[in-house]
């Protein structure tokens, strides 16, 4: 049984609607059963989640939508399709989406009982406890759909929004459905302008029909209080392919978790992710494929500089069913120590049960190279200018790999 002041008794918007009740009582009863996880949890043993457990943190449960005054209205000449979350909360606004993409609330989606089969369908809410947080404050969230053929060359960017968020514990739910033959590039950026301590509770469930092309941007720069905990859970069918491109900079503790179930032949996810693991704070990758037919292929690729005592956490798993020959996945992480007092957890796995498969994983370390940083140095820049640079450089192999110029940008900037 869990006493952690994160779960609150509180009234909840659409706790009327018997379905939203139920699924919202099934994550509440599963998370009492389960309770949060500890460092005798395998995939959490190098977290120590006492400061985060033992924090009042309040949820926001009143029926306020954040106004436009708070972070301005979405730019008519942006690039994007803008969402907005500030305060926990979705803005009210008309978006000007291009036919063959609906977005709506998803308070809205459930109310009107749409795409109730896919709501937790995509992971185990026993195997993840913070995710079964979400789902007992179930309230907050997009539901996005990609209508077959549709191809969209316009980016969605949800923009969160941190601002005046002191002391609150803040749960969003996403759905994103791409029907068959579909192409859609997804940005998450997350910010903050306060200085105080709050907790973020992503869940986004993806589901990729065949021939779906998704590309997911994430940018994390929240201030250094900051608590970041976030599940990507992804199936991909037939033919279809998930990437993701992550950029870490922040959070004072921060958790980027995917599951991603290659469902059918030739089904393919990537995952890139560079991160800086800042002083005293803690950053976490853990991903975990599953391979779960013949010609599917995973490839991930993490780079990641350590500040002074920093914790860097890497869990990258690679499970191959026995059915799932000529196969190939593959992971690499490498990282830069800025350090002697920064420490790095890594744990490559590969699980394989079937034959005629390709697989790999490695690992590797390092401080900065000296000669580089006398070569710049003996140039009249500056030492930490020039740390800067060789860090900046370091990162900066994973963002040359977007193909996006104008979302490379958001990464550099």
């Amino acid at each position: 049984m869990s006493d952690s002041s994160l779960i609150q008794n509180v009234d909840l918007f659409l706790d009327d609607k018997p379905a939203v009740f139920a699924l919202r009582q099934k994550a509440l009863n599963i998370l009492n059963k389960t309770g949060f996880p500890s460092p005798k949890n395998e995939s959490w043993k190098y977290e120590n989640l006492s400061p985060l457990l033992n924090h009042n943190f309040l949820v926001s449960t009143d029926e306020h939508i954040c106004g436009h005054d708070c972070c301005g209205h979405s730019s008519s000449f942006s690039p994007y399709i803008e969402i907005k979350f500030c305060h926990g909360k979705l803005h009210i606004e008309e978006y000007n989406t291009p036919q063959g993409i609906t977005i709506t609330s998803l308070p809205l989606a459930l109310y009107e009982g749409e795409h109730k089969q896919y709501i937790f369908n995509s992971f185990n809410m026993e195997q993840h406890p913070f995710a079964a947080l979400n789902g007992r404050y179930l309230e907050q969230g997009l539901c996005i759909q990609i209508d077959k053929n549709t191809r969209l060359k316009t980016p969605l960017h949800i923009k969160y929004n941190q601002n005046n968020c002191d002391n609150l514990q803040l749960n969003i739910h996403n759905l994103i459905i791409a029907e068959k033959n579909t192409n859609i590039d997804i940005i998450e950026e997350f910010t903050s302008n306060t200085s105080e301590s709050y907790f973020i509770n992503i869940v986004n469930e993806f589901y990729l029909k065949q021939d779906a092309r998704v590309t997911h941007y994430k940018i994390q720069k929240e201030n250094l209080a900051a608590y970041h905990i976030a599940l990507n859970a992804v199936k991909v069918q037939n033919n279809a392919t998930y990437k993701q491109y992550y950029l870490a900079n922040g959070a004072k503790f921060s958790r980027n978790e995917n599951l991603i179930n290659l469902e059918q032949q030739e089904a393919q996810a990537e995952i890139y992710s560079a991160y800086t693991a800042k002083k005293n704070c803690l950053t976490d990758i853990t991903t975990n494929i599953n391979h779960k037919q013949p010609h599917t292929y995973s490839n991930q690729y993490a780079k990641a500089v350590l500040e002074d005592n920093a914790v860097a956490v890497f869990q990258g798993k690679i499970h191959i069913l026995p059915n799932a020959v000529k196969t190939s996945g593959n992971q690499l992480h490498k990282a830069l120590y800025l350090n002697d007092n920064a420490s790095l957890n890594c744990k490559p796995e590969l699980e394989i049960y079937a034959d005629d498969v390709k697989c790999s994983h490695g690992a590797s370390c390092g401080e900065i190279d000296k000669e580089q940083l006398f070569y710049l140095t003996s140039r009249g820049i500056g030492k930490q200018e020039a740390i800067q640079l060789l860090t900046s450089a370091h990162l900066n192999e994973i963002i040359a790999l977007i193909p996006n110029e104008q979302i490379k940008d958001l990464f550099i900037s």
